[in-house]
């Protein structure tokens, strides 16, 4: 799902990448505003305190970087080791489902890593400004998503549910924004993202 994300995110270059896009359930991408944003949220019953707003370009593409080797999903241990369930090595793609239905169970230091780019992340205080508690848990959950993923939002909160079914240990979740917004770029909310295509 994160390469429909990135997808969504950046392209709408041709006519035929726009069908492939509305077949899977997403919308044409807009240049948002965070009052935008969190009225999207508030139809789709997702928790304010969970967003994260970036704040500019520069942590956009940090951000994209950040999730290029994810589902859209990253799982973090209390220090901020990232949970490697992608292991092409050990031939390893534990489904996210799964992972989270058993994440109070994976305390193996064998299956996390440190990415600095992660660690680095955190750092930025994105997640402070965001939650209203502590960073105290034993994991950290982080979704990327934005609001032309459509339909396709349901399946984050359908991972969100799946926590909340079967995770009885302290743990929290953020929904990290990675859409354009207007005032990047001095633009009126609301207004169509237009790509062009470079031609060589």
């Amino acid at each position: 799902m994160k390469n429909l994300i990135i997808i969504s995110t950046l392209l709408f270059f041709t006519s035929c990448t726009r069908i492939i896009l509305y077949a899977n359930g997403f919308k044409t991408p807009r240049y948002e505003s965070e009052e935008r944003i969190r009225s999207f949220t508030k139809t789709k019953e997702i928790n304010d305190n969970k967003i994260v707003f970036l704040k500019d370009t520069i942590e956009l593409k940090r951000t994209l970087k950040l999730f290029s080797n994810s589902p859209g999903i990253i799982i973090a241990d209390s220090s901020w080791k990232r949970l490697n369930f992608q292991n092409k090595k050990e031939n390893c793609s534990a489904p996210v489902e799964n992972l989270l239905m058993y994440l109070c169970d994976i305390n193996s230091n064998a299956v996390y890593y440190t990415d600095s780019n992660l660690i680095n992340y955190k750092s930025i205080g994105l997640f402070n400004k965001a939650s209203q508690n502590k960073l105290e848990a034993a994991h950290y959950i982080l979704f990327l998503w934005n609001t032309s993923m459509g339909k396709n939002i349901n399946k984050i909160k359908a991972w969100e549910n799946i926590l909340e079914e079967y995770a009885q240990c302290n743990y929290q979740t953020f929904w990290i924004n990675c859409d354009y917004m207007a005032d990047w770029y001095g633009v009126k909310p609301g207004k169509k993202i237009r790509y062009k295509l470079d031609r060589k």
